[in-house]
């Protein structure tokens, strides 16, 4: 069974962030833990009073030593997500015993684009999700540079200053607007007031600095992929590109101001988007799609579910290295491959069953 949102009135609050400070032994491990825990639970407290609702609250440290990392395991509880940060101490074993384990591990590629250590991914990927399919759920490769920050995961690191980021899930509020005879722009701007409005709630209580992703982001029933349809752009013909290009710039124009970290634009992740996963019921989708949607979006090649290649998902990374750095902006990527065929459904726990894409 897929974990179901609830559709309000007012955006959700889909990401409640911890970024931590620096971290530098055990004790401040643990008092870490313990200083996020009461802060997000003062924080969503508040956020309830006011209306909204607070989808996931986690932790997200900078690059922690391997050392506490296996420490981690024993501390991290299920109500809190939790990412390693951009971490160079670690190998593939670990990589995989901690994905697995339930932490979130963001991986850093860094330069030109590669097809060695595009490879090299690859097989990481690979070795995930043989293990477990739902542990390469919380791998991921950033192309970025270090000082990128998002409260979404896995791609999350802290820059090692404590603040709070927060990440919002409001499709079906723009859909509604537009339902209401609303321009585009005139639906997304009574949602974005009421962004602003949680933010200033998470301010005014934790007194943190706080940070905001405005990715525009999906969660099953809570679709991008419809906000296309009922514009009147199929999210795979050939105005798909432009519709993007379109939602990105009002997205920027109503952020403008603010406090902005991490992606800030439309987010295709494949199979946490419904309408996205009945395309793939009905074979319309493919990898490359998604990854020529990368071209406009950030996160267009994101939890794809394909057939085990290594040298088909080698390739995928190699190209989305090289649209990185064409764009000039943040990309992260997000690959679950599984011993089945196009077509087949894998089952991926809280996502559900989703049906596998052909690269």
């Amino acid at each position: 069974m897929s974990r179901v949102v609830e559709i309000s009135e007012k955006p959700i609050i889909r990401a409640l962030t911890y970024f931590t400070g620096r971290i530098r032994d055990i004790n401040d491990l643990e008092s870490t833990l313990f200083r996020a825990r009461e802060v997000l639970s003062i924080v969503e407290r508040a956020l309830n009073e006011f209306g909204f609702k607070v989808f996931t609250k986690r932790v997200s440290f900078p690059g922690l030593s391997r050392s506490l990392i296996t420490r981690l395991l024993d501390l991290a509880e299920s109500d809190l997500l939790v990412s390693i940060g951009y971490s160079r101490e670690i190998d593939d074993r670990e990589i995989v015993e901690f994905t697995t384990s339930g932490l979130y591990v963001p991986l850093l590629h860094i330069g030109e684009p590669s097809i060695d250590r595009a490879r090299y991914y690859s097989q990481i990927i690979h070795k995930v999700s043989s293990a477990n399919p739902i542990g390469a759920t919380r791998l991921s490769i950033g192309f970025h540079d270090k000082s990128f920050q998002t409260p979404y995961f896995p791609d999350s690191s802290s820059r090692g200053m404590e603040e709070l980021g927060v990440a919002f899930l409001y499709p079906k509020q723009v859909v509604n607007e537009l339902e209401r005879g609303k321009t585009l722009f005139d639906a997304f701007a009574p949602v974005f007031s009421e962004l602003k409005n949680a933010v200033e709630a998470v301010e005014s209580t934790s007194r943190l600095h706080t940070l905001v992703d405005y990715s525009l982001s999906p969660w099953m029933e809570n679709s991008v992929a419809e906000l296309y349809e009922k514009s009147g752009y199929g999210i795979l013909g050939p105005g798909g590109l432009y519709f993007t290009w379109l939602l990105n710039r009002i997205i920027s124009e109503l952020s403008v101001g603010v406090n902005r970290t991490g992606f800030n634009e439309v987010m295709l992740p494949y199979a946490e988007d419904s309408l996205l996963v009945n395309y793939g019921y009905k074979g319309l989708l493919r990898a490359r799609d998604l990854l020529a949607l990368s071209s406009t979006c950030v996160a267009g090649v994101d939890m794809i579910v394909v057939p085990e290649d290594i040298d088909a998902l080698t390739k995928l990374i190699a190209s989305a290295m090289s649209i990185a750095i064409v764009k000039q902006r943040p990309i992260s990527l997000r690959a679950i491959p599984v011993p089945m065929k196009p077509g087949d459904s894998a089952d991926l726990g809280r996502f559900g069953k989703i049906p596998v894409i052909p690269y």
